[in-house]
């Protein structure tokens, strides 16, 4: 079930957190805390998440990592142990939407009024 991944990309996050905020790196350091004990708190809390007779479940970047956070924060938090496949994946970038140039737009209407000449229908039979 480990992630190498997740676990480097969620010790990233709680380093740099941790250098910026100096309350929360004092719980950074609890001895008793480990970022493999964090991400199976990160899994347990998804899996909380899944609906009666659901397999899969998404949870976005700053919930995780609030959960991160909250596992630090929290020193009578137990871990429990869950058995799945956990699979990060990246965030999907949305296509970068290009404005039309006039003349664009001109050939586009040129188009739509040729598409329109040809369909209409003559009510006189030429």
């Amino acid at each position: 079930m480990a992630n190498a991944g997740f676990e480097n990309a969620i010790k990233n996050y709680l380093d740099n957190r941790a250098e910026s905020d100096r309350l929360f790196a004092v719980s950074y350091k609890k001895e008793n805390k480990s970022i493999q004990e964090c991400c199976k708190y990160i899994y347990s809390q998804a899996k909380k998440l899944l609906a009666k007779g659901g397999n899969a479940v998404g949870v976005d970047d700053d919930t995780v990592y609030g959960w991160a956070v909250h596992y630090y924060d929290e020193d009578d938090i137990k871990v429990e142990n869950v058995k799945g496949i956990v699979e990060t994946v990246a965030p999907v970038k949305a296509p970068v939407k290009l404005e039309k140039t006039v003349e664009q737009k001109t050939i586009r209407k040129k188009t739509k009024q040729n598409l329109f000449d040809e369909r209409q229908l003559s009510l006189f039979g030429f």
